[in-house]
Parts: C-alpha cells; structure tokens; sequence
C-alpha cells in the first residue's frame, strides 16, 4: 500500500550513505561532453536486450541528430545505424513528414505503430489524423515512438525498431519494454539537453500577471490590441501596457517573441477561452 510516511532504516539514522539507486535509468545519466558516448553505448545496450534498436533526436524542431564531444552524431557512433540507414531522414522535408515523428510531437506517452495504425493507452484524435503511408527508413512498418516533452517547449524523440526485420508487431513487447526504456531514454536526452544546450536563447525565470498572461494569451490567438481591450473591457492603452510589461520581463523584443517566451514557460497553453482561468483568480 502506498503511504506518504517516510520510513528511516538504521543506516538512514546513522548518516551511512545508502547504495546507488539502480533502475532503468542507471548509467545513462550525462554530466559532461565526455559522458555522451559511453551512456549511448549503455543506452544501446538497453535498447538491444528487448531485442530492438534505437534511433533518436533531442529537438525536433531542428532535426539535428545528437552528437558525442568530437562532433560524431551517436544514431551512427553509438546506435550503429549506416548511413544508408540516415539517409532517408536526413532530407528535412521528408522527415518533418514522417507519421512516427508527427506522432511524437502530438502525443506525450509511448505509442506503437504496427500495419493496423498507430496505438497508445488512451485516447489521442491528433493520432488518426495521421496517415502511415508516409513511413521512412523502417521496411518493417514496427515500431515504438517514445515522444520526449521537455522544459521550455522542447520536443524530442525516439523511434524503437526490430532487430529483426521480419518482426512485424511490437504490441505483446511494448508492454513490457515500454516502460522501462522510457525512463532510461528520458535520462539520457534530458541529461543531454542539459550539457549541450546553448544558454543564449533561453528565457529567463519571468514572473508575469494575470493580466499580462491574459493579454499574451489573446495575442496568441491573433487578437489585436483593439480586440482584445473589447474583450477584457479595458482602455486600447492599457492593453498595450500590459503587452510592453510582459515583454520587457520576458525579455522579448516584439510581440511575436513575447508569446513564443511566454509559452515556453508554460504560461500560455490551448485553453478554449484564452485567459480566463487567470482573469477568474485576478484581483
């Protein structure tokens, strides 16, 4: 039964140092360039004891494949895929196309793909708008997407396939290795992202109102300041004040930069009323 009472055992109470956590995740953790290969190669490793191979990207916005600290992308480095293998996924336009990676942007859980379509434990409309006949770089049509939705908006993502390319059906393996292999692929991207990321262009900790929450909210919407003052029943000023405020704390230079900010931070989401959770708690 679960309980929210933490037990101290003896060696808790005394200061002795308990032993590593080991789990799904264990050694796949990255604390410095140096790490990325190594953990790849452990992360590999996990990925072929269910009999699978991996292919991944940390931000699906560039479709840049990771890379070790000599520069060496691990899909080929660590993963061992050829580059007749990256090939296919190195045109852009036809990977942005591609059902398994449209997937991993619109669902937040694993997912499998057989020949009869796309599945997950709950419900996503989003997956059946999306047609598999646009598949690359799998024969096999089998595979399990683990979509990785990050802080500060990011999206990556990784594609699970056979080692063997006459299975076609990964569903009695997927509740198996589902599981695990996400957590242990969290780890690793998420420690990735951690160490590679330029901290130039990210935003910084804002506090905003509710009313300037409220105002970017609209703008995200397509509302002009004209608008969105009929809307709130304020002055067209007051709007563009609320506006220039969230702009200047999120550091934005325009109204277009202030949204992108503001959602990164989770401020802005798909609301069916924009703002009106904030504007029902403001004073």
């Amino acid at each position: 039964m679960a309980t929210n009472v933490l037990e101290l055992r003896p060696s808790d109470r005394i200061g002795t140092a308990p032993p590593p956590a080991k789990g799904p995740a264990t050694g796949v953790t990255i604390r410095a360039a140096a790490d990325i290969l190594p953990a790849a190669h452990r992360l590999a490793g996990k990925v072929g004891d269910h009999g699978l191979r991996i292919m991944l990207w940390h931000d699906l916005a560039t479709l840049d494949q990771p890379v070790d600290d000599a520069g060496t992308p691990i899909n080929a480095a660590a993963f061992g895929w050829s580059d007749e293998d990256l090939a296919p996924w190195h045109n852009i336009d036809k990977a942005l196309r591609s059902p398994l990676l449209r997937a991993a942007r619109v669902a937040c859980e694993p997912l499998w793909i057989n020949r009869d379509g796309i599945h997950t434990r709950g419900a996503n409309r989003l997956l059946d708008q999306i047609d598999l006949l646009d598949v690359e770089g799998d024969a096999s049509g089998a595979a399990i997407v683990i979509p990785l939705h990050m802080a500060l908006g990011q999206i990556g993502a990784a594609i699970l396939t056979p080692e063997d390319p006459a299975q076609d059906d990964l569903s009695a393996l997927f509740p198996h290795a589902a599981g695990p292999l996400a957590a242990a692929i969290w780890q690793f991207v998420t420690s990735y992202v951690s160490v590679c990321r330029d901290e130039r262009y990210l935003p910084s900790d804002s506090l905003l109102t509710s009313r300037e929450i409220e105002c970017l909210s609209w703008v995200a919407h397509g509302k002009t300041d004209y608008e969105i003052s009929i809307i709130m029943g304020c002055s067209h000023a007051g709007i563009r004040y609320h506006v220039t405020r969230a702009c200047a704390k999120l550091g934005a230079v325009n109204r277009a930069q202030s949204v992108f900010r503001a959602a990164q931070l989770g401020y802005l989401g798909v609301p069916g009323q924009p703002g009106r959770s904030h504007a029902a708690h403001a004073n």
